[in-house]
């Protein structure tokens, strides 16, 4: 049995760079509150699920990796490296799908930047990677069900907002901001897309690009040619309780960013 389940974007509008400093705060924390409200989510069907075969499907490396347990590796240390080199392949594998649909349509590639040492500026990567994790932890994507903490999306009352967690408040500007983007900015946006899957075929780097690319407010963040960065985290575990005990099962959060 396999199960891929769409999750929206919401993406944040740029801020002026004209603005004084405190009110370009006020106006970014009030983008805060907008973000976390604009989505819209929608129960898979194969019409919404439906995409044409990815343009880096031929080019792109380890767009099939199936992220696996830590207990599917050698207890050695060539089992841990072999554990940690399986996610460490996902991000550029997706960054390079993301990339050859914006080549087809003539974006500028996005890029992702390593931050090296704590000296280093800060990316988006440690926001994605932190909703992912807590995503896994809490459970609350999908439908809104009786005693399931979670706040329904603005144009869906049976969906729980997969971008608001239900026990911080955070949003993906809020956790941007906590991750330390757009200090060095003027000004800047960000946009988040998320996606879960389980069953093998449903967790790879193509499925959820192919459902991101099928699906019209994803591939609109996707192609949106005012973004320069993706970051793009995997977490081993389903942030949706339907999948119940299936594995494997990953979710994906990508945010994307801007800084001008």
């Amino acid at each position: 049995m396999s199960h891929r389940s769409p999750i929206c974007h919401s993406r944040q509008p740029l801020t002026d760079g004209a603005m004084s400093r405190p009110r370009r705060a006020a106006a970014v924390m009030a983008g805060a509150l907008l973000l976390g409200l604009a989505g819209v989510v929608s129960q898979g069907s194969p019409a919404a699920a439906a995409a044409d075969p990815l343009k880096g499907a031929g080019t792109c490396a380890n767009i099939d990796t199936v992220y696996r347990p830590r207990t599917a590796f050698p207890a050695t240390s060539q089992g841990l490296a072999a554990y940690m080199k399986q996610r460490l392949a996902i991000e550029p594998a997706v960054l390079c799908l993301v990339n050859a649909e914006r080549a087809a349509v003539g974006a500028s590639p996005l890029k992702r930047y390593l931050t090296l040492g704590k000296g280093g500026p800060p990316t988006l990567g440690t926001a994605a990677a932190g909703h992912a994790a807590e995503a896994v932890r809490l459970r609350w994507w999908g439908a809104v069900a009786p005693g399931k903490n979670c706040r329904p999306t603005k144009h869906d009352a049976t969906q729980c907002d997969p971008h608001v967690n239900p026990e911080t408040g955070s949003t993906p500007l809020s956790r941007a901001q906590a991750a330390g983007y757009g200090r060095r900015c003027t000004s800047y946006s960000v946009a988040e897309n998320a996606y879960v899957g389980w069953g093998a075929a449903q967790v790879t780097p193509r499925a959820a690009v192919t459902w991101w690319m099928g699906s019209k407010p994803h591939r609109e963040a996707i192609l949106n040619p005012s973004f320069a960065e993706l970051y793009t985290r995997a977490a081993l575990g389903s942030a949706d309780p339907a999948a119940g005990s299936t594995t494997p099962a990953v979710t994906y959060v990508q945010m994307f960013g801007r800084c001008v």
